[in-house]
């Protein structure tokens, strides 16, 4: 008798959940989902913010956020020398929580906060954010054989983009919450809902570093050129 085929298989699958044995995309996966998750909120509820409890018209709140993307721009000529002088683990581990920490401060900006504090922090938290980005879309791809590319890169892609929209989604959750914990699930948003929201997203970037503690001291040499003797 022919065995029936299981409907859940397929000798040449779309996605090989393989890929996920390798701890360097594992890694990319779920701690660079919960980073991508908590990261991509911030360009939600920044200019939300500074629209609705700053009172600053849609024009300044785009000045101010564009800060954050210049400094994505400005960290992307040094991305390579410093994985090169640091390596994957440690760069993930020290600048994913000073991405975090960024964050976390986000939810200490008031109106009456210097501009220049403002600007000066967004264009940190870009910094931060776009040297995150590039070490974990780099490292997902470092110990993929050739055999399973086509897996990890579709793999990949869709779970990108799926951490990216989430963190609108997260974003817009975490201040309905935060109205929720104030006794006012439905009520007109306000700085400390703000707050709160960039605390719970941040405590998504730290829960995220925490996933790199498992790599190796020497994840990604190979491309990174670090030298760890």
């Amino acid at each position: 008798m022919i065995e029936a085929a299981r409907p859940w298989r397929t000798e040449h699958p779309l996605i090989d959940f393989a890929v996920l044995r390798l701890r360097t995309f594992s890694v990319s996966i779920w701690g660079g989902s919960l980073f991508r998750t908590g990261i991509m909120a911030s360009p939600f509820l920044l200019p939300l913010m500074f629209q609705v409890t700053f009172g600053l018209s849609p024009f300044q709140s785009g000045l101010l956020v564009l800060t954050m993307f210049a400094g994505n721009l400005a960290m992307k000529s040094v991305t390579t020398p410093v994985l090169r002088r640091w390596g994957f683990r440690s760069v993930l581990l020290v600048n994913g929580m000073i991405s975090a920490l960024l964050l976390l401060a986000c939810g200490l900006l008031a109106p009456e906060t210097p501009k220049l504090a403002v600007v000066t922090l967004l264009f940190l938290h870009g910094l931060s954010r776009s040297m995150q980005f590039t070490a974990l879309n780099t490292l997902a791809f470092v110990d993929i054989p050739k055999a399973l590319m086509s897996s990890a890169t579709s793999f990949a892609a869709v779970v990108q983009q799926m951490g990216m929209g989430l963190g609108v989604a997260v974003g817009a959750v975490a201040l309905r919450g935060a109205g929720w914990l104030r006794g006012e699930p439905a009520g007109a948003l306000t700085l400390m809902d703000f707050h709160v929201a960039f605390w719970l997203v941040g405590a998504l970037g730290v829960l995220a570093v925490l996933d790199c503690l498992a790599l190796p001291r020497d994840a990604g040499a190979e491309v990174s050129g670090h030298r760890t003797v």
